[in-house]
């Protein structure tokens, strides 16, 4: 009967909707956030040691996250 079992949930595994396949696309979720907000922080902060104005920085930072974040979406659609 275990055997039975374990085929089974080895079937049924990687299939949308099934607790693997949500556990397997969050944690691909968390690496593209983490590298994404990387990635923010990074060219907020050279963009600010390369021109000396933060604000200026801050600013061209949010048009990219904003960019950043049409593309995640567009991602997400499929």
């Amino acid at each position: 009967m275990r055997k039975l079992i374990q085929v089974r949930e080895a079937k049924h595994e990687l299939k949308h909707g099934s607790a693997g396949f949500i556990r397997t696309t969050s944690g691909w979720f968390v690496i593209v956030l983490w590298l994404a907000f990387s990635w923010f922080g990074a060219t907020v902060l050279g963009d600010w040691w390369a021109t000396g104005d933060l604000e200026g920085a801050i600013d061209r930072g949010l048009i990219r996250l904003e960019i950043l974040l049409e593309i995640l979406a567009a991602f997400g659609d499929d």
